[in-house]
């Protein structure tokens, strides 16, 4: 770990650790707070909001490393690679997305318009550059190119796969905080093992962006966390949940994972396993049901685990065990070069 990225994973830690507490004071002013229900397992008011303490650890320890430190500034303003025009774009879309979140939290918005947001963010994300421009072939080393609107769909269907994945295992005290933690180091991870062997100045500095994008996340969810585990004092909401979905998908469309490994299209998908097996297992249940799929209720993995007759906090440390267990796998993978 060299001195930029010690910078950027303490300085969003600060930052987001800090922030937390006045966000708290602000979502409980609003009255931006989340009630205790029969779904919830949770027995008194939570202020929400939460999300905003990691935006704003993410974003400013960013600002903070374009200002001292002259290799990231550089990185940002090589011309012909986009890379500062993408994180503006990132900007753009997460301030969206936690608006969208804000709203929610505090109001409860109607699932389309929460979609609506979702898609809009993806939406920017791509016109701002950060789209899939095409995929590894399993088994090969072709590289295929995808049509232009393929590629955009196909980068809005990761995008708002992943913010409903975080937005839907947010279910227990410190659970989504935490998976993206640990999903954002398995991409850190991921970015240095493949950078001293792929091909290509774009892609080697597309992975040096994302190392750094990967641990100003996992900084700024790791200074949340210590709020947010059980006994949680303050939720992410939807604010945070969406936020983290956003990020860990744009880290994924930038490193351009699936241009340097045979395998590699599949690592993402290890690292986010549990939101997406979760995510996909709730749609099949309420199809089923037929009931609406943005019908909460309590079947997610979580709530399983809690029905078993884990505590809380047994049923978020085995799941970060499971997770980990996968990103391991996931970072295994890249040894196929």
């Amino acid at each position: 770990m060299t001195k930029p990225h010690l910078f950027i994973l303490v300085s969003s830690l600060i930052a987001s650790f800090f922030v937390t507490p006045f966000v708290k004071k602000l979502a409980l002013k609003a009255k931006a707070v989340d009630m205790p229900t029969h779904r919830k397992v949770h027995h008194k008011i939570i202020p929400r909001w939460g999300g905003l303490a990691i935006y704003t650890g993410f974003f400013l320890s960013l600002l903070l490393l374009f200002v001292l430190n002259d290799s990231f500034k550089k990185l940002l303003e090589l011309k012909h690679y986009f890379l500062g025009w993408q994180l503006l774009g990132i900007f753009v879309a997460g301030t969206v997305i936690v608006i969208v979140g804000m709203l929610d939290d505090k109001f409860g918005l109607p699932p389309k318009i929460k979609l609506s947001g979702q898609i809009i963010s993806a939406l920017i994300l791509v016109a701002f550059g950060t789209k899939f421009s095409g995929i590894t072939l399993p088994f090969t080393k072709s590289f295929l190119e995808l049509h232009s609107f393929l590629g955009i769909g196909i980068t809005v269907f990761w995008v708002v796969l992943l913010i409903n994945s975080f937005n839907f295992v947010d279910g227990l005290d410190g659970l989504a905080s935490g998976l993206a933690i640990i999903t954002a180091i398995t991409f850190f991870c991921i970015s240095l093992e493949y950078l001293p062997i792929v091909k290509g100045y774009m892609v080697q500095k597309s992975l040096v962006f994302t190392a750094i994008l990967s641990l100003a996340l996992v900084g700024s969810a790791l200074g949340f966390l210590r709020y947010n585990f059980n006994p949680a004092r303050i939720f992410m909401g939807d604010t945070g949940s969406q936020f983290l979905g956003l990020i860990l998908a744009s880290i994924t469309i930038i490193g351009a994972f699936k241009r340097v490994s045979t395998f590699a299209i599949f690592v993402p998908l290890f690292a986010v396993a549990i939101p997406i097996a979760d995510t996909g297992y709730a749609i099949i249940r309420r199809i089923k049901k037929k009931t609406p799929i943005s019908m909460p209720d309590k079947k997610h993995f979580h709530h399983q685990l809690l029905a078993i007759g884990f505590s809380q906090k047994q049923a978020v440390v085995i799941l970060y065990l499971i997770s980990a267990i996968l990103a391991a796998f996931a970072v295994f993978l890249t040894k196929y070069k």
